[in-house]
């Protein structure tokens, strides 16, 4: 699960990935923990660009794939039935990716990066194979602290409480019925 930023087309944007667990699949491996990633196909076309690796690959860079920040450990996965608190400045300062995650007072996650592949784009939410989510209290802010009433085009702060992982529950009520 995670979000997409800085999305130009379907191949060139920004992820944030976190997976729960470590797992396997199409030949590569993907490690317990939370990772940004970067994207940046040559046509612009994701069948084209990219391939199923790339988008489960998240220890090292690979094809059209850069790995920019990882926290990796047996530790680091989102657990089921859990609320978590995103928080995202996206370009705030030029090239800047701010991502703080939050589980309760417990701060998982407080990460920078610089990368000016993306200054600005569109924001979704990315999930490959949780069947349930819940999302509450989104803000998004699209001005600049430094330039008051000035929208900026590829300036976003978002804030993401309560993400609720709640798929064991659902796998609980699958395996009753």
């Amino acid at each position: 699960m995670g979000f997409v930023f800085g999305y130009q087309n379907s191949s060139n944007f920004y992820l944030f990935d976190w997976k729960q667990s470590g797992q396997g699949y199409v030949g590569r491996t993907a490690a317990e923990g939370m990772t940004i990633k970067k994207f940046k196909g040559a046509t612009g076309n994701v069948p084209a660009d990219l391939s199923l690796e790339e988008f489960w690959e998240n220890q090292v860079s690979f094809g059209d794939m850069t790995v920019l920040a990882t926290n990796h450990a047996t530790d680091k996965g989102w657990s089921d039935n859990r609320l978590y608190d995103f928080h995202l400045d996206f370009n705030l300062n030029p090239g800047e990716i701010h991502i703080v995650i939050k589980d309760g007072a417990t701060v998982p996650w407080d990460r920078t990066v610089v990368d000016n592949t993306f200054p600005g784009g569109q924001f979704g939410f990315f999930n490959n194979s949780q069947a349930e989510r819940s999302l509450r209290r989104l803000r998004a802010d699209r001005r600049r602290p430094d330039r008051a009433g000035d929208p900026g085009a590829g300036d976003v702060s978002l804030d993401a409480a309560g993400l609720a992982a709640v798929g064991a529950v659902a796998r609980r009520r699958r395996a009753r019925g």
